[in-house]
């Protein structure tokens, strides 16, 4: 066994993680890697039998990518294009003001937007839309307000209420952009999320136990894993009925399809969409290769980059997005986060990674020929052990793919 299993093993048995699931390939699989650690549940009247590889979990952000991928086919149709303004598709978002801050008696001050909401700024986070709770501005509206739209259960409700919180294309905020996107790709298409997934995505990449509503798939339902959250004072992990963002408050399914954090799937189904980007340039299946090309290219301005690297020097939110070193440089891509520069031992530059809220984390790195996953089933997001976790997975991978090429190369 070698040092991150033994590492990840111990974890489990100290109550530190439940389980993980951790997968990697490369293009052809001659180089694979597959192994669960841990159980699917710490509930003591759970079900703690061993994690597989098909037990179902959340894996929320990791819907982004699946977004971004069919947002693209349809600008390869010509049913879409990145720079005009979506309003023709989402003429919700025609009005959004931006929030330029308060006045002295706490009042919102609100100024007419100058530039145009795009489908790529939806897909680079930046528009000026935000997540509630994220950005002090929309925190402070929304208590001014006495709204709580985390209860929503649409894209509209809970996402088109807030104003901006910063002029569009002028600087960089994790925001639900994706899931207007994702909106954008029903409305063009006419057909629901899912069902354009299941015809254009999950079909040709052979992936079957993926869905937007579990309710539809009781198979998979019976496989899903329990949710965990780590005990501030013992550091341990326990059993969480809370609410999750994939619900409302009376615990039942978020109505609309959220292409932002909406599906629930198994790793070993979601390791096929990472292999498909892998692969793509080989056979086109998904998209074309200068398509393909572009998701990956960078599509930050000056501002936006320094807006993405402040953020991230916040320890969650590092942690959230792959827990590497906080003076590494990144920017981001039409799916996902970009590695400026190699890292040691590790990804090389251009390498895509992003991950979902209850700490899974998955990288495509196209030059080393490289896809890793770390996919667990633990909250609050950005927890520092589950990172700590992911990036001893993702160096020993890159130290065997190195070892089994026989390769003294640097990566």
């Amino acid at each position: 066994m070698s040092d991150f299993e033994q590492i990840i093993e111990k974890a489990c048995e100290d109550q530190e993680i439940p389980g993980c699931v951790l997968l990697a390939s490369n293009h052809d699989e001659s180089f694979k890697y597959a192994k669960t650690f841990g159980k699917r549940s710490v509930r003591p009247d759970g079900d703690q039998s061993p994690i597989q590889f098909n037990t179902v979990m959340w894996i929320a952000s990791c819907t982004k990518l699946m977004t971004s991928i069919c947002a693209m086919q349809l600008v390869e149709r010509g049913l879409l294009t990145l720079d005009a303004p979506i309003y023709g598709v989402i003429p919700e978002l025609k009005d959004q003001k931006v929030l330029e801050g308060f006045d002295d008696d706490g009042k919102p001050i609100e100024v007419e937007r100058k530039n145009p909401i795009t489908l790529k700024l939806l897909l680079t986070h930046s528009s000026g839309l935000t997540y509630e709770g994220l950005h002090p501005n929309s925190n402070e509206w929304l208590k001014f307000h006495n709204l709580d739209v985390s209860t929503e259960t649409t894209v509209l409700g809970r996402f088109s209420r807030m104003p901006l919180v910063f002029e569009p294309g002028t600087s960089w905020m994790y925001s639900p952009g994706i899931d207007f996107a994702g909106l954008v790709v029903e409305r063009v298409s006419k057909m629901s999320l899912e069902e354009y997934m299941k015809k254009n995505l999950w079909g040709p990449l052979g992936v079957k136990d993926m869905t937007f509503h579990l309710e539809s798939r009781p198979d998979m339902k019976a496989r899903l894993a329990d949710m965990s959250k780590r005990n501030t004072d013992t550091g341990k992990v326990e059993f969480t009925d809370e609410r999750q963002t994939y619900q409302d408050a009376n615990k039942k399914e978020v109505e609309d399809y959220m292409g932002g954090q909406g599906v629930f799937s198994s790793a070993e189904e979601y390791v096929k969409i990472l292999h498909g980007l892998l692969i793509n340039d080989e056979n086109e299946t998904i998209l074309k290769k200068a398509t393909m090309d572009t998701l990956f290219t960078p599509h930050l301005n000056k501002e936006g980059d320094e807006s993405l690297n402040a953020f991230l020097q916040n320890d969650m939110a590092n942690n959230a997005m792959g827990g590497l070193p906080k003076d590494s440089e990144r920017t981001y891509a039409l799916g996902g986060l970009v590695i400026r520069d190699d890292l040691p031992k590790g990804v090389r530059k251009g390498t895509m990674m992003w991950g979902g809220l209850p700490n899974l984390s998955w990288t495509c790195d196209r030059t080393t020929g490289l896809i890793t996953l770390y996919a667990g089933q633990v909250v609050p997001p950005g927890d520092a052990k589950s990172a700590e976790l992911t990036q001893k997975f993702q160096l020993g991978i890159y130290e065997r793919y190195n070892q089994s090429r026989g390769s003294n190369a640097r990566m």
